[in-house]
């Protein structure tokens, strides 16, 4: 929460920047900071004018994958009829947001862009989804409404942690729903749901009435049926938007999925089917088979620093929480954007409330920042630059990279209890959001009766071939 004592303010200030300041000086900069404060308070916040939600009620599904149902009264559009979900970490207007956290209480005066878009595309948006509290695990089980479960796997995680986007999707009770995804958020769900999930490329789909979790590593993306709708959906969500100045240059999709993907190379990674539980790298393999039969040349291919990838997103992702929830969710720069309401839930956060894993997450963050000056994060964006450009030099060569969303199928609940099994469910997803590519996991068979998910990673802006040859993957 933000200090309030000005002189105690112009005190820390100048000890943070270096700087020894008699009394009668640190009082002429309390004089100049009110006067400072007084004139920026002139400027009036804008917030867009959106309905509220109406008929407001608590989910009741079978699998505790809906948190709120509503009405938003759709209009005509490309989405007309389709049911549509969003996570509880992108705002509906009237509709109380907790980022599945029993800390957080407020209840949004408009809408995140994407939701607003959704609204604006003729979408039946009528639900808020669970979540890992503060999207920072993978099965759901840090939710503060309970868990998620799985509907094609009994007694199985549904992945996290857009846990009850994959589950509404995979129940039926939904069409599509909105994720986010820091480190496999939208994927691992599709992956162990059996659903298809897009995580698109970073900033394409502006994050304004979204809470960040790491802001270089969030994508807002999509859960669906299918790899069309998947496609419609990210169509009428991406693109630029004031309200979101990280955005700007970005280009608007029009995603015109090719006919045939006849004459594409595509590169397999090794690492990552080495890596996969024997069923899984059957399963992608299969996937991989099926593409060669649709003209498709295949190849094996090696990103060196793959293994190194994991390590170097958590330690990005724990330095951008701490540092967040420390500035009560403000980003400067071109960060994303946010309403006064939502950065006052936030200042007014209720850390007691906050579950064992969040509070762990932001200590040893914290803890991490002060002792080490940041220097583990800088090591962290090094390897992140390494892998970039592997990643990068790979589709030049490539039109998409193809690999096992996850290494296993879905885990039972209580099954991921330490950070080597936490750090299993990120790794093959977590690379990708270090350099920001689009990324598809599509159903590509089962292991042991339980759901695999093949990844596609196609260059920056080219969710065309990811959604094409997902598409193959999907009617093999």
């Amino acid at each position: 929460m933000s200090d309030s004592d000005p002189l105690r303010a112009v005190r820390t200030a100048a000890e943070t920047y270096g700087f020894d300041l008699d009394d009668e000086t640190a009082d002429g900069y309390v004089t100049e900071l009110t006067e400072t404060a007084d004139l920026f308070g002139t400027l009036d916040a804008v917030d867009p004018d959106d309905d509220p939600a109406t008929d407001v009620r608590a989910g009741d599904d079978a699998h505790n994958a809906l948190l709120y149902t509503f009405s938003l009264s759709p209009g005509d559009g490309p989405l007309a009829g389709v049911r549509l979900g969003v996570k509880d970490n992108l705002a509906v207007a009237g509709v109380p947001m907790t980022c599945g956290s029993a800390a957080l209480s407020y209840t949004p005066a408009h809408h995140a862009t994407a939701v607003h878009r959704l609204h604006e595309a003729g979408g039946d948006v009528r639900a808020t989804t669970n979540m890992d509290e503060f999207a920072y695990f993978t099965t759901s089980e840090t939710c503060a409404h309970g868990p998620v479960e799985n509907p094609t796997v009994e007694g199985a995680v549904p992945g996290g942690s857009s846990s009850g986007s994959g589950a509404a999707v995979a129940a039926g009770s939904l069409d599509a729903a909105l994720g986010s995804d820091t480190g496999g958020s939208v994927r691992i769900p599709a992956s162990y749901c059996g659903v298809v999930g897009l995580k698109p490329t970073h900033r394409s789909v502006p994050r304004f009435g979204f809470v960040d979790l790491a802001p270089s590593l969030d994508h807002v993306g999509v859960l669906a049926a299918s790899v069309a709708l998947a496609g419609d959906v990210f169509e009428a969500i991406a693109g630029p938007d004031r309200l979101d100045l990280s955005t700007w240059g970005q280009p608007t999709p029009s995603v015109t999925v090719p006919d045939a993907v006849d004459g594409s190379r595509v590169g397999v990674v090794e690492e990552a089917m080495a890596d996969a539980d024997e069923g899984v790298e059957a399963a992608v393999a299969d996937a991989t088979e099926a593409l060669g039969e649709s003209g498709v040349a295949v190849d094996r291919v090696s990103l060196p620093t793959f293994g190194a990838t994991p390590l170097s997103g958590l330690a990005t992702a724990g330095a951008e929480f701490a540092r967040l929830l420390a500035d009560d969710g403000q980003v400067y720069g071109t960060g994303t954007g946010y309403s006064e309401g939502l950065r006052a839930a936030l200042a007014d956060l209720d850390v007691d409330r906050l579950g064992d894993n969040v509070t762990d997450q932001l200590i040893v963050g914290g803890a991490l920042l002060e002792t080490s000056g940041g220097r583990h994060y800088v090591a962290a964006q090094r390897v992140r630059e390494a892998f970039v450009a592997e990643v990068d030099d790979r589709l030049r060569e490539y039109d998409a990279l193809v690999l096992p969303t996850t290494p296993t199928t879905a885990p039972d609940f209580g099954a991921v209890t330490d950070d080597a099994s936490f750090v299993r469910t990120v790794s093959h997803t977590l690379p990708f959001n270090l350099t920001g590519h689009p990324a598809l996991s599509v159903p590509c068979g089962a292991a042991d009766g339980r759901p695999v998910g093949c990844q596609v990673v196609t260059a920056r802006h080219d969710e065309a071939t990811a959604l094409a040859l997902g598409a193959v993957v999907e009617s093999s």
